[in-house]
C-alpha cells in the first residue's frame, strides 16, 4: 500500500471515484480511508458485489451468482444477497455497488452473463434488480445497475467486443425497459453503460442509417440521452 501513490491521486488528479484491484478486506480498508481523508470531497468507492462481498475483497462472503438466486424464485433471497454483501464492503470503507445484474438471459451461448443474471424471464429479473438494490441500500451502499441497454442476447463478451441487442423500442422496453424502469421508479443511484448497440432500435429512429456508423449505447445520444435519460427519466 503506497499511500503517498495515493495522495497523489486524490490531491493532483482529483479523483471522483476509483475502482480497484481485488484485495485482502484490510488492505482495501487502509487504501479506502488514505483516499478518503484526502479527498476535499467525498469518494465514489466502487465493487462488485454482485455474488457477494468477494466482490469488494478477496477474502470477503461468496454468497451465490445471480442464476443461482433466479432459481429459487425467492426476492427475499436477493435482498439478502445485497444486505449482506454490502454490509461486508460498507465495513471496508466502499460505498457503491456495480450491481445488480439487470441482464435477461436470452442466448445460451452468451458466456458473460450466463450465471451472472437472475435468469431469462423479465419480470423476476425485474423483482429481483429491485430487491437487491434494497437490501443494498440497507447497507448503506449505493447501486450502479448494469449492463445498460441490456446484455443477454448476444453471444460476444461485452468486455472484449461490441455487444448486439437486437430488440426494437417496443420489445425492449416490455423486457429490458420494464427492469430498469422499475429500479428507477424505486431509487436507483446510477447505470452502467454497456459496450451493446441496438441495430434495430437505431433503424426505427433512422431507416437510412448506416450499419457501420451505429455507436455502442454508452455512446450513443439516442440510447443514452434520448432513452435513458428522457423516456425512462
Amino acid at each position: 500500500m503506497d499511500e503517498a501513490y495515493l495522495k497523489n491521486l486524490v490531491g493532483k488528479y482529483h479523483l471522483g471515484g476509483c475502482r480497484y484491484n481485488n484485495m485482502p478486506g484490510a488492505a482495501v480498508k487502509m487504501q479506502n480511508t488514505i483516499l478518503q481523508s484526502n479527498s476535499k470531497v467525498p469518494l465514489f468507492i466502487a465493487c462488485n458485489t454482485e455474488a457477494g462481498g468477494n466482490g469488494g475483497c478477496s477474502d470477503g462472503t461468496y454468497i451465490g451468482s445471480g442464476i443461482k438466486i433466479g432459481a429459487t424464485g425467492k426476492n427475499e433471497y436477493a435482498r439478502m444477497l445485497g444486505q449482506y454483501a454490502n454490509e461486508e464492503a460498507a465495513a471496508i470503507g466502499c460505498n457503491m455497488a456495480f450491481a445488480p445484474v439487470c441482464d435477461i438471459h436470452y442466448n445460451w451461448e452468451n458466456t458473460e452473463v450466463v450465471t451472472r443474471a437472475f435468469g431469462n424471464d423479465h419480470n423476476r429479473v425485474a423483482e429481483m434488480s429491485k430487491a437487491y438494490m434494497e437490501g443494498a441500500h440497507e447497507a448503506g451502499v449505493a447501486c450502479a445497475a448494469k449492463h445498460f441497454p441490456g446484455n443477454g442476447q448476444d453471444y460476444r463478451d461485452a468486455h472484449i467486443s461490441n455487444n448486439i441487442n437486437h430488440f426494437g423500442h417496443d420489445d425492449w422496453m416490455a423486457s429490458y425497459g420494464k427492469v430498469y424502469k422499475t429500479l428507477i421508479d424505486n431509487g436507483l443511484d446510477a447505470i452502467m453503460g454497456g459496450h451493446i448497440l441496438m441495430p434495430t432500435f437505431m433503424a426505427e429512429i433512422d431507416p437510412d442509417i448506416p450499419p457501420d456508423t451505429i455507436m455502442p449505447g454508452i455512446l450513443c445520444k439516442e440510447i443514452m440521452t434520448d432513452l435513458l435519460r428522457g423516456e425512462l427519466g
